[in-house]
């Protein structure tokens, strides 16, 4: 179906100050209370409808981050309220109808478009709070906004950046024909051309730093509380404890051995890598990308330097320097699991 008869939209949305209250959320009626503040304190600068926008990069074992916000003319302050430039962006967008407690049959709607057509999503989803009826909630009306990863825009940024103009136009070619309604296979065909064309022009360390720089964006504020474990002692094996034990279980168990730490990724869905019986089903069920999870026979292996992006991100974010990511195994190259050798410099070994 089109994203029209799915009631679908695309919408480009604009950056705007608002005032809001984060938490992390374990019910959703604990929303009511922190809107009542908001509308307390913020009453005489409040522009426009309630809305709460999710952080699922920050994990969500301990409850969803979550920030009850209004938009406002004037940034507003208090112990609880925070104010500040919400980013917009891209967003696909649809409207649910009834009580939030059924919200989920409209994200799922979304979601499953985003997934049959090899849609990357973001970390960053919305609720827009247009119609609330207390008395009737089956009269409430919501929008969802869910904001796509924009894997070809950092591709073409960051070609530009590394091997210059006429490399990006080179390697984008066909791009514009890659929209929101094109099918994965497409969309998976026009990537594999593009990487091809990157292939031709660009040496190892080139396509390493290009394609890991595509990644999905890794959370700042993770990234921050990792850093303050690191900057307590600098000791590597302290840090990989504390990520082991992390209860939302982003880091795959990495271990050091000497100087290098290795990882192996988690499957993507587990219980279907496990029930699976073909080698097909298996790399299907482990790869975490959806842009390819389907094709990934018929993808270049440089590719999967977008996976080595997300351990690049925090690992760099943690340390201040640059860190090389290594791929011992990778489903690209006839593998059937990923795992990664990262590589710290020397020197924060040593204090460790």
């Amino acid at each position: 179906m089109s994203l029209k008869e799915l009631g679908i939209t695309t919408k480009k949305i604009d950056d705007m100050l608002v005032a809001g209250i984060r938490f992390r959320m374990q019910n959703p009626q604990e929303m009511g209370s922190k809107f009542e503040e908001l509308s307390r304190k913020c009453r005489d600068y409040i522009c426009s409808t309630a809305m709460a926008v999710y952080d699922y990069g920050l994990g969500t074992e301990r409850g969803v981050v979550t920030e009850a916000c209004f938009p406002v003319t004037e940034a507003v302050q208090t112990a609880e309220i925070e104010s500040r430039v919400l980013k917009g962006g891209k967003a696909l967008t649809v409207i649910h109808h009834g009580p939030h407690e059924k919200i989920w049959e409209s994200y799922q709607k979304l979601l499953d478009y985003m997934g049959e057509h090899g849609i990357p999503g973001s970390a960053i989803r919305r609720e827009v709070f247009l119609e609330c009826d207390p008395e009737d909630p089956g009269k409430d009306v919501t929008e969802i906004q869910v904001f796509p990863h924009d894997w070809e825009d950092r591709l073409a940024r960051n070609v530009e950046r590394v091997l210059g103009v006429d490399a990006r136009r080179e390697v984008m070619r066909g791009v514009e024909g890659i929209t929101p309604e094109s099918s994965k296979a497409d969309r998976t065909s026009w990537i594999k051309a593009a990487i091809d064309r990157l292939d031709e022009l660009a040496d190892e360390d080139q396509k390493y730093d290009i394609v890991s720089s595509c990644a999905h964006v890794f959370s700042q504020k993770r990234i921050e509380e990792l850093r303050a474990v690191w900057d307590r002692n600098h000791d590597i094996d302290e840090l990989l404890k504390f990520m082991r034990e992390d209860p939302d279980s982003w880091y795959a168990e990495p271990r050091r051995e000497g100087s290098i730490i290795y990882t192996k990724k988690n499957p993507f869905d587990r219980k279907a890598w496990e029930e699976s019986t073909t080698e097909a089903e298996r790399k299907k069920a482990f790869c975490h990308c959806p842009m390819v999870r389907k094709n990934i026979d018929m993808i270049p292996p440089t590719f999967c330097y977008c996976g080595a992006g997300w351990y690049r991100q925090y690992w760099e974010g943690i340390l201040g320097k640059p860190v090389k990511i290594e791929f011992l195994k990778s489903l690209t190259r006839g593998d059937d699991t990923c795992e990664l050798a990262i590589h710290p410099p020397p020197e924060v070994i040593e204090k460790s």
